[in-house]
């Protein structure tokens, strides 16, 4: 049964290739993206301190992705954060969404990544 869904898996991910919907953008640290913004809404940045513009913006402006950086890192007053937990964050969500393991996230990727953050660390309602 495992081969079968690693097939399909294949499978897809070589249709998602071949139509150019995987995204080959920038990236400071390996991970590519467009900077589209299409996997989600966006909301204002919740975040201060020097890590708030270091954020990924499906972390700071989405809300799984403040709750997800609110559970995980250590937060000052008004929601401070700092450069390394910024990154550290980054560079764990990247890593986890990263399902396909190529280092380029795609927007479902991404999609599905905070509907899983947002499902098991018990979003809360702001």
């Amino acid at each position: 049964m495992t081969g079968i869904y690693r097939g399909i898996g294949t499978a897809l991910a070589a249709a998602l290739l071949a139509t150019g919907c995987a995204h080959d953008g920038y990236s400071d640290r390996g991970y590519g993206y467009n900077g589209a913004h299409g996997y989600a809404p966006r909301y204002a940045n919740p975040f201060r301190g020097s890590g708030a513009r270091r954020l990924d913006p499906w972390l700071a402006e989405t809300r799984q992705g403040q709750q997800f950086v609110m559970d995980h890192y250590p937060l000052g007053p008004g929601y401070e954060l700092s450069r390394d937990d910024a990154e550290g964050a980054n560079a764990f969500f990247r890593r986890w969404a990263d399902t396909d393991r190529n280092y380029r996230l795609t927007d479902e990727e991404i999609r599905t990544a905070l509907v899983h953050a947002g499902r098991n660390y018990g979003m809360r309602s702001h």
